[in-house]
C-alpha cells in the first residue's frame, strides 16, 4: 500500500479478523471525522434544519426534503466533457485533507459523505479510479450488504441513473428504515409473486407509483445468479449498449438478502430542464426512487405535490409492459 493510500486509512475491515463489526467501525469513523473535519461537521449540523413534508400519493407515500447541502449532487454535470474537465472527487489524491476512511476488503474505502441525506451516510469507493459499472460486481454488492447488516442498506446508482461520480466505481450506505419504500415492500400484501429463477423468488409491487422488482434468498450464489440474469434481461429489453439504467437497493437480515431493483428509462425528468424559474431541481437516484425526494431549492420544496411526484416516477421508470418483457426474457 503506497503512502498516499495509507495516509487516508483510519482502520480496516477484512471480514476475517475478529473485532468490531463494520457498522461499529463506520460509526466510530463518523464521530472521529465530525471532530477532525469541520466541513463534515457542518454538513451534519445542517441536517437539523432540513425541512420535511410527507405526501400521500393514493397507495404510497414520499417524503420531500429541502436539503440545500445536496445542491452539488443534484446539479452534477455528468456528461463526458464535464467529467474530463474536473478532478475525480473520489480519488485519494483529491479527497479533502482531513478526510479519512476504512479500508474495506483491500479494494474499497468507506468514506463519510460530506453532503449527507440522513444522519448516517457513507460512500464506498473503489481504491482504483475506474467507471461506475455493475459488471462483475454482483458478489461484491451482496457481500457489502451482508457486511453492513443489520443496521444499514447499501445501494448502487447507475452511471445514468443518479450517480454524481459516473467516472469512479462506488456504492453507498445509509441507515435502514429511512426510505418509505422499505415499509411498503415490507407489507407482504403488496408483493405479487412472479416466478423463481435460479431458485430465487421474484416479486413485483402493487400501488407504489413506479415499477419495482424484488428478489429474496439466503443462498448467495443463487441470488447472485438471479440478479445477473435480471440485469442481462434488462440490457437486452432496453437495448442498452452498455449497462441498463437502474438503481439497486440491497439489505441482509436474518440470513436473507433482499434486493430491490428500479429499472429506469430516463436519468432526469423533463421539469429538471425547464427554463428559468420553471425549472424544478429533482434528479432521481436510489434515494428518490426509494421515496425521499431531495429538493435543494426552497421554492421546489413548496410546490412539489402528488401529481408532480407521480409524473416524475412515470417519466423516469419503465412502464408495466417493459417490466413484463424483462421478466419474460429471464432464463430459468
Amino acid at each position: 500500500m503506497d503512502a498516499l493510500v495509507q495516509k487516508r486509512i483510519l482502520t480496516s475491515f477484512d471480514g476475517k479478523t475478529p473485532g468490531s463489526s463494520l457498522s461499529a467501525l463506520c460509526r466510530n469513523l463518523l464521530e472521529e471525522q465530525k471532530a477532525s473535519w469541520p466541513d463534515l461537521s457542518l454538513g451534519y449540523e445542517a441536517l437539523g434544519s432540513v425541512r420535511v413534508k410527507e405526501l400521500r400519493c393514493n397507495g404510497f407515500s414520499v417524503r420531500i426534503h429541502h436539503n440545500p447541502g445536496r445542491i452539488k449532487s443534484t446539479t452534477a454535470t455528468v456528461d463526458q466533457k464535464s467529467i474530463d474537465k474536473r478532478p475525480c472527487f473520489l480519488c485519494f489524491e483529491n479527497l479533502p485533507e482531513p478526510q479519512r476512511g476504512i479500508l474495506y476488503r483491500d479494494n474499497f474505502i468507506v468514506l463519510c459523505n460530506p453532503f449527507p441525506i440522513c444522519p448516517e451516510h457513507y460512500t464506498i469507493a473503489h481504491i482504483i479510479h475506474g467507471p461506475q459499472s455493475f459488471e462483475g460486481m454482483v458478489s461484491t454488492f451482496l457481500k457489502i450488504a451482508k457486511d453492513f447488516s443489520p443496521d444499514f442498506n447499501v445501494f448502487y446508482n447507475g452511471p445514468e441513473s443518479g450517480a454524481s461520480a459516473p467516472d469512479h466505481l462506488h456504492f453507498q450506505a445509509t441507515a435502514r428504515g429511512i426510505m418509505p419504500i422499505e415499509k411498503e415492500i415490507g407489507d407482504r400484501a403488496r408483493l405479487v409473486f412472479v416466478k423463481c429463477i435460479h431458485a430465487t423468488p421474484l416479486f413485483r409491487t402493487k400501488n407504489v407509483g413506479r415499477e419495482v422488482i424484488i428478489m429474496e434468498g439466503e443462498d448467495c450464489t443463487a441470488i447472485g445468479d438471479a440478479l445477473t440474469s435480471i440485469v442481462s434481461a434488462m440490457k437486452s429489453v432496453l437495448s442498452s449498449p452498455a449497462e441498463p439504467q437502474m438503481n439497486l437497493l440491497g439489505s441482509y437480515e436474518r440470513n436473507i438478502w433482499r434486493i430491490v431493483i428500479f429499472p429506469r428509462q430516463k436519468h432526469r425528468p423533463s421539469v429538471y430542464f425547464l427554463p428559468g424559474n420553471e425549472r424544478i431541481l429533482i434528479s432521481p437516484g436510489l434515494v428518490e426512487m426509494g421515496g425521499i425526494i431531495v429538493t435543494p431549492i426552497g421554492k421546489d420544496f413548496d410546490i412539489v405535490n402528488e401529481e408532480l411526484i407521480r409524473k416524475i416516477y412515470t417519466e423516469v421508470s419503465v412502464d408495466e409492459e417493459t417490466i413484463q418483457k424483462i421478466l419474460e426474457a429471464l432464463s430459468l
